[in-house]
């Protein structure tokens, strides 16, 4: 960023500033319902997919699950016999994602070679919520038909606090470089 004035006591307050923005908008990641009593798997441990009722829309609204959404159980049905569904794979929307952060950061530099960088990032600034997808097993009730996690938490890896779809968080840092 310019500074307000080229010499001066004002001068030395806004010189040096930087600011970033990084907005991330996404669709969400597709998924299926799942059915594990008509899996073809002898073991039951693979499972398969249900048979989609025409007319029916794969989600319902619902207020209090998180994202107002639940999977429509009337949207699907268990197989009769022991076989692969009707339903296609991946077919239903996840939950996208939306999420701005914003960083600033200031530059002092100490001697000719060296510098002190100060910074201060904000991730999910507008702290929207953001949804993994449901588990979507239809034999199970309505707690496995709704997400059940915010998305930082079904990432894995670093601290989930800064990852991609966490609550909103900030961070400072100073860095010296020479």
């Amino acid at each position: 960023m310019p500074a307000a004035a080229k010499t001066g006591l004002l001068s030395l307050l806004t010189k040096d500033w930087s600011l970033g923005a990084v907005a991330v908008a996404r669709s969400g990641f597709p998924f299926n319902a799942v059915v594990f009593s008509t899996s073809p798997d002898p073991e039951g441990l693979a499972p398969s997919r249900p048979d989609v009722v025409p007319g029916q829309s794969f989600w319902t609204p619902n207020s209090t699950a998180p994202g107002s959404k639940i999977v429509n159980i009337n949207a699907f049905l268990i197989p009769p016999t022991v076989r692969q569904g009707t339903e296609g794979r991946n077919d239903i929307a996840g939950f996208g994602l939306m999420q701005i952060d914003l960083s600033t950061a200031r530059k002092f530099k100490l001697t000719e070679r060296v510098a002190l960088q100060f910074r201060a990032d904000a991730f999910n600034v507008l702290n929207h919520p953001n949804f993994t997808n449901p588990q979507a097993f239809i034999e199970y009730g309505p707690s496995e038909l709704q997400s059940t996690a915010m998305l930082n938490q079904g990432l894995g890896g670093l601290n989930p606090l800064f990852q991609e779809g966490g609550p909103r968080s900030l961070q400072l840092s100073l860095r010296l470089t020479f």
